[in-house]
Protein backbone atom coordinates (compact mmCIF):
# COMPACT_ATOMS: atom_id res chain seq x y z
CA UNK A 1 0.00 0.00 0.00
CA UNK A 2 1.01 3.59 -0.54
CA UNK A 3 2.54 4.82 2.69
CA UNK A 4 2.36 8.43 1.55
CA UNK A 5 -1.37 8.78 0.99
CA UNK A 6 -3.28 11.62 2.60
CA UNK A 7 -4.77 9.46 5.33
CA UNK A 8 -1.37 8.60 6.79
CA UNK A 9 0.55 11.86 6.52
CA UNK A 10 1.78 13.74 9.61
CA UNK A 11 0.06 16.79 11.04
CA UNK A 12 1.49 20.23 10.43
CA UNK A 13 1.19 23.12 12.86
CA UNK A 14 -1.18 24.97 10.50
CA UNK A 15 -3.57 22.00 10.40
CA UNK A 16 -3.66 21.77 14.18
CA UNK A 17 -4.31 25.48 14.67
CA UNK A 18 -7.45 25.22 12.53
CA UNK A 19 -9.11 22.68 14.85
CA UNK A 20 -7.20 23.13 18.07
CA UNK A 21 -10.34 23.48 20.18
CA UNK A 22 -12.24 20.47 18.80
CA UNK A 23 -13.19 17.70 21.22
CA UNK A 24 -12.87 13.92 21.08
CA UNK A 25 -14.73 11.04 22.66
CA UNK A 26 -12.99 9.75 25.76
CA UNK A 27 -13.16 6.14 24.57
CA UNK A 28 -10.48 6.77 22.01
CA UNK A 29 -12.28 8.33 19.10
CA UNK A 30 -13.95 11.70 19.04
CA UNK A 31 -16.60 14.23 18.28
CA UNK A 32 -16.32 17.54 16.54
CA UNK A 33 -18.03 20.75 17.62
CA UNK A 34 -20.65 20.49 14.84
CA UNK A 35 -24.20 19.50 15.81
CA UNK A 36 -26.09 16.50 14.56
CA UNK A 37 -28.54 17.09 11.74
CA UNK A 38 -31.97 17.88 13.12
CA UNK A 39 -34.24 17.12 10.18
CA UNK A 40 -34.97 14.33 7.72
CA UNK A 41 -34.85 11.37 10.11
CA UNK A 42 -33.36 10.46 13.46
CA UNK A 43 -29.96 11.91 14.25
CA UNK A 44 -27.17 9.47 15.04
CA UNK A 45 -23.64 9.83 16.35
CA UNK A 46 -21.45 6.74 15.97
CA UNK A 47 -17.86 6.40 17.10
CA UNK A 48 -15.90 3.24 16.39
CA UNK A 49 -13.43 1.39 14.23
CA UNK A 50 -13.95 1.29 10.47
CA UNK A 51 -14.51 -2.34 9.47
CA UNK A 52 -15.53 -2.03 5.84
CA UNK A 53 -16.42 0.00 2.80
CA UNK A 54 -18.94 0.33 0.02
CA UNK A 55 -20.81 2.41 2.45
CA UNK A 56 -18.39 3.07 5.30
CA UNK A 57 -19.06 0.59 8.12
CA UNK A 58 -18.73 1.71 11.75
CA UNK A 59 -20.16 -0.32 14.65
CA UNK A 60 -21.80 -2.65 12.12
CA UNK A 61 -23.77 0.29 10.70
CA UNK A 62 -23.38 0.98 6.99
CA UNK A 63 -23.33 4.72 6.32
CA UNK A 64 -23.81 6.19 2.87
CA UNK A 65 -20.76 8.46 2.70
CA UNK A 66 -21.26 9.82 -0.82
CA UNK A 67 -22.20 13.32 0.38
CA UNK A 68 -20.35 13.39 3.70
CA UNK A 69 -17.84 16.02 4.77
CA UNK A 70 -14.69 14.08 5.65
CA UNK A 71 -11.87 15.34 7.87
CA UNK A 72 -8.66 13.37 8.41
CA UNK A 73 -6.47 14.87 11.11
CA UNK A 74 -8.25 18.16 10.58
CA UNK A 75 -7.68 18.20 6.83
CA UNK A 76 -10.65 18.18 4.45
CA UNK A 77 -10.45 14.91 2.52
CA UNK A 78 -12.75 12.46 0.75
CA UNK A 79 -14.35 9.19 1.78
CA UNK A 80 -11.89 7.42 -0.55
CA UNK A 81 -9.11 8.38 1.90
CA UNK A 82 -10.65 6.44 4.78
CA UNK A 83 -8.92 3.18 5.71
CA UNK A 84 -9.64 0.01 7.66
CA UNK A 85 -8.86 0.29 11.36
CA UNK A 86 -9.17 4.05 11.61
CA UNK A 87 -11.34 5.17 14.53
CA UNK A 88 -14.03 7.40 13.08
CA UNK A 89 -16.80 9.62 14.38
CA UNK A 90 -19.84 9.69 12.13
CA UNK A 91 -22.64 12.22 12.46
CA UNK A 92 -25.71 11.67 10.34
CA UNK A 93 -29.20 10.24 10.12
CA UNK A 94 -30.78 6.81 10.46
CA UNK A 95 -34.38 5.69 10.71
CA UNK A 96 -35.23 3.55 13.73
CA UNK A 97 -34.42 -0.10 13.15
CA UNK A 98 -32.69 0.58 9.83
CA UNK A 99 -29.29 -1.03 9.30
CA UNK A 100 -28.32 1.75 6.89
CA UNK A 101 -27.57 5.36 7.71
CA UNK A 102 -26.56 8.53 5.91
CA UNK A 103 -23.33 10.19 7.01
CA UNK A 104 -23.21 13.99 7.00
CA UNK A 105 -19.80 14.30 8.65
CA UNK A 106 -16.97 11.81 9.21
CA UNK A 107 -14.00 12.81 11.33
CA UNK A 108 -10.85 10.81 12.05
CA UNK A 109 -7.91 11.72 14.27
CA UNK A 110 -4.83 9.63 14.97
CA UNK A 111 -3.97 9.14 18.65
CA UNK A 112 -0.20 8.81 18.33
CA UNK A 113 2.45 10.06 15.97
CA UNK A 114 6.20 9.84 16.30
CA UNK A 115 9.22 7.55 16.14
CA UNK A 116 9.15 4.05 17.62
CA UNK A 117 10.94 4.08 20.98
CA UNK A 118 10.66 0.42 22.03
CA UNK A 119 9.38 -2.82 20.50
CA UNK A 120 8.24 -5.78 22.58
CA UNK A 121 6.15 -8.86 21.72
CA UNK A 122 2.65 -7.64 20.89
CA UNK A 123 3.28 -3.97 21.63
CA UNK A 124 5.47 -0.96 20.98
CA UNK A 125 6.06 2.52 22.43
CA UNK A 126 5.66 5.80 20.54
CA UNK A 127 5.34 9.34 21.98
CA UNK A 128 5.48 7.79 25.46
CA UNK A 129 2.37 5.69 24.73
CA UNK A 130 2.18 1.90 24.86
CA UNK A 131 0.28 0.66 21.79
CA UNK A 132 -0.81 -2.96 22.12
CA UNK A 133 -1.62 -4.96 19.00
CA UNK A 134 -3.78 -8.00 18.38
CA UNK A 135 -5.25 -10.01 15.51
CA UNK A 136 -7.63 -7.16 14.68
CA UNK A 137 -4.89 -4.53 14.29
CA UNK A 138 -4.49 -3.37 10.68
CA UNK A 139 -0.92 -2.66 9.57
CA UNK A 140 0.18 -0.47 6.67
CA UNK A 141 3.77 -0.51 5.45
CA UNK A 142 4.82 -3.25 7.87
CA UNK A 143 3.38 -6.74 8.29
CA UNK A 144 3.26 -6.90 12.08
CA UNK A 145 4.57 -5.38 15.29
CA UNK A 146 7.57 -7.72 14.99
CA UNK A 147 8.56 -5.90 11.79
CA UNK A 148 8.79 -2.55 13.58
CA UNK A 149 12.17 -1.22 14.70
CA UNK A 150 13.29 1.59 16.96
CA UNK A 151 13.41 4.86 15.05
CA UNK A 152 10.71 4.04 12.51
CA UNK A 153 8.19 6.89 11.92
CA UNK A 154 4.64 5.71 12.58
CA UNK A 155 1.07 6.94 13.04
CA UNK A 156 -1.41 5.04 15.21
CA UNK A 157 -5.18 4.92 15.67
CA UNK A 158 -6.78 3.10 18.58
CA UNK A 159 -8.84 2.80 21.75
CA UNK A 160 -7.81 3.57 25.32
CA UNK A 161 -7.04 0.46 27.40
CA UNK A 162 -5.52 1.65 30.65
CA UNK A 163 -7.27 3.87 33.17
CA UNK A 164 -4.05 5.90 33.34
CA UNK A 165 -4.44 6.81 29.66
CA UNK A 166 -0.98 5.46 28.80
CA UNK A 167 -1.96 2.13 27.20
CA UNK A 168 -4.00 1.82 24.02
CA UNK A 169 -5.15 -0.95 21.71
CA UNK A 170 -3.91 -0.10 18.24
CA UNK A 171 -6.64 -0.55 15.64
CA UNK A 172 -4.39 0.65 12.82
CA UNK A 173 -0.63 1.28 12.58
CA UNK A 174 0.90 2.96 9.54
CA UNK A 175 4.54 3.39 8.66
CA UNK A 176 5.00 6.86 7.14
CA UNK A 177 7.78 8.57 5.23
CA UNK A 178 8.52 11.19 7.89
CA UNK A 179 7.20 12.83 11.04
CA UNK A 180 6.71 16.60 11.13
CA UNK A 181 5.38 16.72 14.70
CA UNK A 182 4.71 14.48 17.68
CA UNK A 183 1.23 13.53 18.90
CA UNK A 184 0.58 11.99 22.31
CA UNK A 185 -2.78 11.22 23.94
CA UNK A 186 -3.31 10.60 27.64
CA UNK A 187 -4.04 12.01 31.09
CA UNK A 188 -2.41 15.19 32.34
CA UNK A 189 -0.26 14.52 35.41
CA UNK A 190 1.43 16.88 37.84
CA UNK A 191 0.89 20.52 38.76
CA UNK A 192 0.88 23.41 36.25
CA UNK A 193 4.59 23.99 36.73
CA UNK A 194 5.44 20.39 35.81
CA UNK A 195 2.63 19.06 33.60
CA UNK A 196 3.32 15.74 31.93
CA UNK A 197 1.48 13.47 29.51
CA UNK A 198 2.63 9.87 29.12
CA UNK A 199 5.83 10.78 30.96
CA UNK A 200 6.62 13.67 28.61
CA UNK A 201 7.14 17.03 30.28
CA UNK A 202 5.05 19.68 28.53
CA UNK A 203 6.21 23.22 27.89
CA UNK A 204 4.66 26.17 26.08
CA UNK A 205 1.70 28.47 26.61
CA UNK A 206 -0.72 25.99 25.01
CA UNK A 207 -0.15 23.61 27.94
CA UNK A 208 -0.36 26.19 30.74
CA UNK A 209 -4.14 26.05 31.16
CA UNK A 210 -4.32 22.28 31.56
CA UNK A 211 -5.41 20.61 34.79
CA UNK A 212 -4.30 17.34 36.32
CA UNK A 213 -6.54 14.44 35.31
CA UNK A 214 -7.73 15.90 32.01
CA UNK A 215 -7.69 13.54 29.03
CA UNK A 216 -5.91 15.39 26.24
CA UNK A 217 -4.36 15.01 22.84
CA UNK A 218 -1.30 17.21 22.45
CA UNK A 219 0.87 18.05 19.45
CA UNK A 220 4.26 19.66 19.28
CA UNK A 221 7.97 19.20 18.84
CA UNK A 222 9.90 16.62 20.86
CA UNK A 223 13.19 17.43 22.57
CA UNK A 224 14.88 14.97 24.95
CA UNK A 225 12.07 13.82 27.31
CA UNK A 226 9.95 16.95 26.83
CA UNK A 227 7.32 18.13 24.41
CA UNK A 228 7.07 21.74 23.27
CA UNK A 229 3.28 21.88 22.90
CA UNK A 230 1.78 23.87 20.04
CA UNK A 231 -1.85 22.79 20.40
CA UNK A 232 -4.06 20.94 22.87
CA UNK A 233 -7.37 19.17 22.41
CA UNK A 234 -9.46 18.33 25.49
CA UNK A 235 -11.15 14.98 24.99
CA UNK A 236 -14.72 14.20 25.99
CA UNK A 237 -18.23 13.79 24.62
CA UNK A 238 -20.13 17.06 24.48
CA UNK A 239 -23.88 17.22 25.14
CA UNK A 240 -24.38 19.89 22.50
CA UNK A 241 -22.88 17.56 19.92
CA UNK A 242 -24.70 14.29 20.56
CA UNK A 243 -27.92 15.25 22.34
CA UNK A 244 -30.15 14.51 19.35
CA UNK A 245 -31.11 10.96 18.41
CA UNK A 246 -28.99 7.87 18.90
CA UNK A 247 -25.52 7.49 20.29
CA UNK A 248 -23.37 4.43 19.52
CA UNK A 249 -19.81 4.22 20.78
CA UNK A 250 -17.10 1.59 20.90
CA UNK A 251 -14.40 1.36 23.52
CA UNK A 252 -12.38 -0.75 25.93
CA UNK A 253 -13.55 -1.16 29.52
CA UNK A 254 -10.92 0.57 31.66
CA UNK A 255 -12.73 0.32 35.00
CA UNK A 256 -15.84 -1.29 36.51
CA UNK A 257 -17.33 1.27 38.91
CA UNK A 258 -20.28 -0.80 40.16
CA UNK A 259 -22.59 -3.56 39.03
CA UNK A 260 -24.24 -1.16 36.57
CA UNK A 261 -21.55 1.42 35.80
CA UNK A 262 -18.22 1.24 34.00
CA UNK A 263 -15.90 3.33 31.86
CA UNK A 264 -15.20 2.91 28.18
CA UNK A 265 -11.83 4.60 27.93
CA UNK A 266 -12.41 7.79 29.89
CA UNK A 267 -16.18 7.85 29.28
CA UNK A 268 -18.54 6.82 32.09
CA UNK A 269 -21.44 4.53 31.10
CA UNK A 270 -24.58 3.88 33.16
CA UNK A 271 -25.93 0.48 32.06
CA UNK A 272 -28.68 0.20 34.69
CA UNK A 273 -31.30 0.53 31.93
CA UNK A 274 -29.61 -1.74 29.40
CA UNK A 275 -31.87 -4.50 28.16
CA UNK A 276 -29.09 -7.09 28.01
CA UNK A 277 -27.00 -6.18 31.04
CA UNK A 278 -25.13 -8.97 32.81
CA UNK A 279 -22.40 -7.39 34.91
CA UNK A 280 -19.74 -8.13 35.89
CA UNK A 281 -19.40 -11.30 33.77
CA UNK A 282 -20.39 -9.62 30.48
CA UNK A 283 -18.41 -6.43 30.92
CA UNK A 284 -15.00 -7.03 32.44
CA UNK A 285 -11.80 -5.05 32.47
CA UNK A 286 -10.27 -5.12 29.01
CA UNK A 287 -13.52 -6.05 27.25
CA UNK A 288 -14.17 -4.30 23.95
CA UNK A 289 -17.77 -3.12 23.99
CA UNK A 290 -20.26 -1.32 21.77
CA UNK A 291 -22.86 0.74 23.63
CA UNK A 292 -26.06 2.22 22.27
CA UNK A 293 -27.93 4.88 24.19
CA UNK A 294 -27.92 8.62 24.84
CA UNK A 295 -25.76 11.19 26.56
CA UNK A 296 -27.17 12.72 29.75
CA UNK A 297 -24.81 15.30 31.14
CA UNK A 298 -21.40 13.67 31.01
CA UNK A 299 -22.69 10.08 31.32
CA UNK A 300 -23.78 7.74 28.55
CA UNK A 301 -27.09 6.07 29.45
CA UNK A 302 -26.95 2.67 27.75
CA UNK A 303 -30.04 0.97 26.34
CA UNK A 304 -28.11 -1.98 24.88
CA UNK A 305 -24.53 -3.15 24.94
CA UNK A 306 -22.57 -5.77 23.03
CA UNK A 307 -19.20 -7.28 23.90
CA UNK A 308 -17.10 -7.62 20.74
CA UNK A 309 -15.64 -11.08 20.14
CA UNK A 310 -12.33 -11.68 18.40
CA UNK A 311 -14.18 -13.35 15.54
CA UNK A 312 -16.34 -10.29 14.92
CA UNK A 313 -13.45 -7.84 15.20
CA UNK A 314 -11.50 -9.85 12.64
CA UNK A 315 -14.12 -9.56 9.89
CA UNK A 316 -13.92 -7.20 6.92
CA UNK A 317 -16.39 -6.26 4.16
CA UNK A 318 -15.39 -4.20 1.12
CA UNK A 319 -17.39 -3.29 -1.99
CA UNK A 320 -15.21 -1.20 -4.33
CA UNK A 321 -13.11 -1.17 -7.49
CA UNK A 322 -9.67 -2.76 -7.70
CA UNK A 323 -7.00 -0.07 -7.55
CA UNK A 324 -3.90 -2.21 -8.09
CA UNK A 325 -3.67 -5.76 -9.37
CA UNK A 326 -0.76 -8.17 -9.46
CA UNK A 327 -2.51 -11.50 -9.04
CA UNK A 328 -5.50 -13.14 -7.38
CA UNK A 329 -3.34 -13.37 -4.30
CA UNK A 330 -2.22 -9.74 -4.38
CA UNK A 331 -4.53 -6.86 -5.28
CA UNK A 332 -5.57 -3.61 -3.61
CA UNK A 333 -9.07 -2.33 -2.86
CA UNK A 334 -9.70 0.89 -0.87
CA UNK A 335 -6.00 1.07 -0.07
CA UNK A 336 -6.07 -2.43 1.44
CA UNK A 337 -3.98 -5.31 0.09
CA UNK A 338 -6.07 -8.46 -0.38
CA UNK A 339 -5.34 -12.14 -0.97
CA UNK A 340 -8.18 -14.06 -2.63
CA UNK A 341 -6.14 -17.11 -3.62
CA UNK A 342 -8.30 -19.39 -1.44
CA UNK A 343 -11.56 -17.42 -1.66
CA UNK A 344 -14.89 -18.89 -2.67
CA UNK A 345 -15.91 -17.00 -5.80
CA UNK A 346 -19.71 -16.72 -5.76
CA UNK A 347 -20.01 -14.60 -8.90
CA UNK A 348 -17.71 -14.19 -11.91
CA UNK A 349 -14.33 -15.77 -12.61
CA UNK A 350 -10.87 -15.09 -11.22
CA UNK A 351 -9.63 -14.41 -14.76
CA UNK A 352 -11.85 -11.30 -14.81
CA UNK A 353 -9.96 -9.59 -12.00
CA UNK A 354 -8.05 -6.47 -13.06
CA UNK A 355 -7.71 -2.78 -12.23
CA UNK A 356 -11.07 -1.02 -12.38
CA UNK A 357 -13.20 -4.13 -11.83
CA UNK A 358 -15.65 -3.80 -8.95
CA UNK A 359 -15.54 -6.56 -6.36
CA UNK A 360 -17.52 -7.33 -3.25
CA UNK A 361 -15.55 -9.29 -0.72
CA UNK A 362 -15.61 -10.60 2.80
CA UNK A 363 -12.54 -11.68 4.67
CA UNK A 364 -10.42 -11.59 7.79
CA UNK A 365 -7.54 -9.37 8.89
CA UNK A 366 -4.00 -10.72 8.88
CA UNK A 367 -1.54 -7.93 9.60
CA UNK A 368 -1.23 -5.84 6.44
CA UNK A 369 -3.42 -8.08 4.29
CA UNK A 370 -7.06 -9.17 4.19
CA UNK A 371 -7.48 -12.88 3.55
CA UNK A 372 -10.58 -12.99 1.34
CA UNK A 373 -13.03 -15.81 2.10
CA UNK A 374 -15.87 -14.84 -0.25
CA UNK A 375 -15.65 -12.87 -3.49
CA UNK A 376 -18.13 -11.47 -6.02
CA UNK A 377 -16.75 -10.08 -9.27
CA UNK A 378 -18.72 -7.51 -11.25
CA UNK A 379 -16.67 -7.26 -14.44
Amino acid sequence: MNQRNASNRGLTRRQWVVLATSTLAGCGGGTSSASLPGTGGTGIFAQGTISGFGSVIVNSIKFDDSAATVLLNGVVSTAADLRLGMVAEVQGLRNAGDALGTAHRIEVWSIAQGYVEQVQPGQFVVAGMVLQTDAATVFDGVSSVAALAVGMPVVGWGLQVGADGNRWTATRVALVSNITSTISTGLVAGNPASHKVNGLSMAGTAANSLSEGQMVQVQGSLANTGLRVDTVRILGLQSATVSQGELEIEGMVTSVISTTRFRLGNQEVDASGAANLSLPTTVALGSRVQVRGSLEGSVVKATTLEVQTAQKLDKVQIDAKIEQFTSVGNFTVRGQRCDASTAKITKGRAAELKVGVRVKLEGTKAGDVVNVTSLEINA
